[in-house]
């Protein structure tokens, strides 16, 4: 590897692993808060949860409830699937298998951490959906976040210009922060259960591009090309 491309790497490698200690810390100290004062809600999840419950009103229920389905696993399997599938035949194998591999893991800690944190759902005004697992954290927010997240993440891979990856990066941002809100507003989490999610899912998505780049990076490395990319990137 030449040494512009070695340090490079190491520059890569050093943020995405502070990036990844410095948000599992965060995660720790919001489980260890939720363990601690028995599930209880802080003045964060009162005020986000009483506000947006004010916010109710039926039409504004349906748009949440269809929101939120961006967030569940009974949609984003079938969708991870198929652009698996996708990708995988327009030659972007890494990608796709990395890709399967961040949303599965993101699914997996986070049922973990559930049964971890062991926090009851909200029971301060009426849900609007029905659910059975622990609260912390929001499995539909760490879903949202590993799926939409890898995505923008495959963008930044496979494009260059700054305009396809702003794009993408503002259209993950708002879909998870619109399954975030959605989850809060039914009435299934806390405020702090989708602050979990997200800090949850941003670190599969972290390990899951940097592990993209990387492989793009030994690939090119090995055959001599100057740039990076996917090992059958047309």
């Amino acid at each position: 590897m030449r040494p512009k491309l070695r340090s490079f790497a190491f520059l890569s490698f050093s943020l995405t692993f502070l990036s990844c200690a410095i948000l599992a810390a965060g995660i720790a100290v919001l489980a260890r808060e939720v363990k601690e004062g028995s599930g209880r809600p802080d003045a964060l999840d009162l005020s986000a949860g009483e506000t947006l419950a004010r916010l109710r009103t039926p039409r504004l229920d349906g748009i949440m409830s269809a929101i939120t389905l961006l967030g569940d696993w009974r949609v984003l399997v079938p969708a991870t699937i198929l652009l698996v599938a996708v990708f995988w035949r327009a030659g972007h194998r890494v990608s796709a298998l990395l890709f399967a591999g961040s949303v599965l893991g993101g699914f997996g800690l986070s049922s973990l951490l559930k049964v971890a944190a062991t926090r009851a759902r909200p029971g301060l005004w009426p849900a609007l959906v029905v659910e059975s697992t622990y609260s912390y954290p929001s499995g539909h927010t760490v879903m949202a976040t590993v799926f939409f997240g890898g995505l923008a993440a495959i963008v930044f891979h496979l494009r260059r210009d700054r305009a396809a990856r702003g794009a993408a990066v503002t259209i993950a941002a708002a879909v998870i922060l619109l399954v975030a809100t959605s989850r809060v507003y039914l009435g299934a989490h806390w405020a702090t259960d989708t602050i979990g999610g997200m800090m949850t899912g941003m670190i599969w998505v972290l390990i899951y591009a940097a592990a993209v780049e990387s492989s793009a990076r030994s690939s090119s490395n090995a055959s001599g090309r100057g740039s990076p990319t996917d090992e059958h990137a047309k």
